[in-house]
């Protein structure tokens, strides 16, 4: 048997043997944006990732949803453990997570900016964390590990630049529509607004 996901939601089985169409899946649903990578467990049942960010297990026998659950980002690729219990799920908003294959629990792995980074800067004399800015969003980093340990977002604006003041109180930012905002650096609370600093967005900026 072979399985093909398709862009309408839907899977296909197919004999290979006699070459012919077979029945096609989940049973009285389709998934939303598409399937966009699917992967076989050793028992016969199917992972399959969809481009609405669900993930879901399909019965062999049925072809009917067994589990299911939802990520951050539309899923671009499943990649099981050799024993087929655990598998890494990559996301369009360029996240990775860790998934068991009996509940299908995520927890996120690995994560970074999914468009351009525009600006990265370092506390004052400290090399421990630093942070960077992108389309929508400012996040600070341990360096040591590379994990996120804060992420700020601010919708349907771009993060120009960003600085560290020179005391670690804030971290100060300039946007595209022109604004300068401060926030917290362990909290990511808005501290204050610059409104209309600049007609055409604030794209540099230094601290004392």
């Amino acid at each position: 048997m072979a399985y093909a996901c398709t862009k309408t939601g839907d899977i296909l089985e197919i004999n290979l043997d006699k070459s012919i169409f077979k029945r096609v899946g989940p049973v009285k649903k389709l998934f939303s944006l598409g399937v966009t990578c699917i992967a076989m467990l050793l028992n016969g049942d199917i992972i399959v990732g969809c481009g609405d960010g669900t993930i879901a297990k399909i019965a062999n026998k049925t072809m009917a949803i067994k589990e299911q659950s939802k990520v951050l980002g539309g899923v671009t690729s499943i990649t099981l453990t050799g024993d087929g219990t655990y598998f890494f799920a990559g996301t369009s908003l360029c996240n990775i997570y860790w998934c068991d294959t009996q509940n299908l629990t995520p927890e996120l792995r690995n994560t970074c900016h999914y468009e351009s980074i525009n600006h990265v800067t370092f506390p004052y004399g400290y090399s421990d964390v630093f942070a960077t800015c992108s389309m929508n969003d400012i996040r600070v980093w341990h360096s040591r590990d590379r994990q996120e340990l804060l992420r700020i977002q601010v919708p349907n604006v771009e993060c120009h630049t960003i600085s560290f003041m020179h005391d670690g109180k804030s971290i100060v930012s300039g946007w595209s529509d022109g604004q300068i905002r401060a926030f917290l650096p362990q909290s990511g609370k808005l501290l204050y607004v610059i409104n209309n600093a600049h007609v055409h967005g604030a794209t540099a900026l230094t601290t004392t």
